[in-house]
């Protein structure tokens, strides 16, 4: 797919002040996070002008899809995707950066301002692969790190045929892994996965690129690559896999829910509402600077404090426990900010954490944040100031 660099118009919010009033008076009780959430919502202002957000290539019109859920508000000011390595007031980031990777971005993009980093969504990510008839195959940890460390060649492995008593898997062409040749979040995710799983058959630990494999200069290529030739895999998101036509597997969970319940399960890779549950199985740290970042959310289980059921709008069926997709990359969000109540790239970035902002990340293809965690980005960006008045 090529790069979209059209513009949007967009809406931005207006509760931007002073972090002096984040502080409440000494008679004023605290308002609940949900209650500040919901009253943040309610305040909105346009900006005006154009703003650039540096956008990698996976993610290719997600920043333009936010862009046009404004677009009926906010008709002065508009959004163009760029290149990510270019230069930018705004970058997205499939992963959550490191403080280099902070520090590159302040350099080159706004040496003169604060940075804030927040995460944006999550998206889950899969073992795609390009076998007609094969779809829903269940890859188990030491499967995955089978194929991706270039040990299993062939479907009728053991490691990949114990787990599909069901497949005929003889006859097929040999499999080819592909990967691209930079950083994916999505090989971050799922090398935690496979590590955190079962670390004798992954050693390594997370990695963003694999060692083994064709490597590709982009994602352009993999795919076409992938569309080509039968056998091909690799790890993406599932949300390209399914845009391309590249089947995606299933993965096991297996383990104890915050409410204590045992789960043994194989999570099916199209179930919108379960990559919603495991979205909370993040770590999210607060830095001394106050940036938040996520953790890549494996293994399915929601992490306490990190998932509210209610707010999710999720209904699981009968006896089922809280256990979601275990593979989810979270994307970062690293914006300049001048101080400025009317600056751009904060005000953009309000909105994109805003339940429409979020809304229209979904409708990409991508994962809202759980409300807990959205609402832990309130502070940096400074949503919640003066609405407590």
């Amino acid at each position: 797919m090529s790069r979209n660099s059209l513009k949007i118009r967009g809406i931005v919010l207006a509760a931007v002040v002073g972090a002096g009033a984040l502080a409440l008076s000494a008679c004023t009780p605290p308002m609940p996070p949900d209650v500040l959430a919901a009253r943040a919502e309610a305040n909105i202002e346009c900006g005006t002008g154009n703003i650039d957000i540096a956008t990698p290539q996976e993610f290719t019109g997600s920043m333009d899809t936010v862009g046009a859920a404004l677009a009926s508000v906010c008709p002065d000011q508009t959004v163009t995707e760029v290149a990510a390595d270019a230069a930018s007031p705004v970058a997205l980031v499939g992963a959550a950066p490191t403080p280099a990777e902070i520090a590159s971005f302040k350099a080159a993009s706004c040496p003169a301002d604060k940075v804030i980093t927040i995460p944006a969504f999550a998206y889950p990510a899969t073992i795609a692969y390009s076998v007609l008839g094969l779809e829903g195959l269940v890859f188990t940890p030491e499967a995955a790190a089978g194929v991706l460390n270039g040990n299993v060649t062939t479907w009728e492995d053991p490691l990949i045929a114990d787990a599909n008593p069901d497949f005929d898997l003889s006859g097929l062409p040999p499999i080819s892994l592909v990967s691209i040749d930079k950083p994916q979040g999505a090989v971050t995710a799922m090398t935690t996965w496979i590590s955190q799983q079962d670390s004798a058959a992954w050693p390594d630990g997370p990695v963003s690129t694999l060692k083994a494999g064709k490597k590709f200069a982009d994602q352009d290529a993999m795919i076409a690559k992938m569309q080509a030739s039968e056998g091909a895999l690799a790890v993406m998101p599932i949300f390209t896999a399914v845009n391309n036509g590249i089947g995606s597997a299933n993965l096991p969970v297996k383990g104890t829910d915050l409410n204590g319940q045992e789960v043994d399960t194989v999570i099916t890779s199209d179930d919108i509402q379960l990559y919603k549950v495991g979205s909370g199985a993040t770590e999210v740290t607060v830095t001394p600077e106050g940036d938040i970042l996520a953790s890549a959310a494996t293994g399915g289980f929601p992490v306490a404090g990190n998932f509210d059921l209610a707010s999710s709008k999720i209904v699981l069926g009968e006896g089922a426990g809280l256990a979601g997709w275990p593979v989810e990359g979270y994307a970062h969000l690293l914006i300049c900010d001048s101080g400025s109540a009317t600056a751009l790239p904060l005000l953009y970035s309000q909105f994109l954490v805003r339940l429409a902002g979020q809304g229209a990340l979904e409708s990409f293809g991508l994962t809202p944040m759980p409300e807990p965690i959205r609402i832990k980005t309130f502070v940096p960006l400074r949503v919640v100031a003066a609405i407590q008045e």
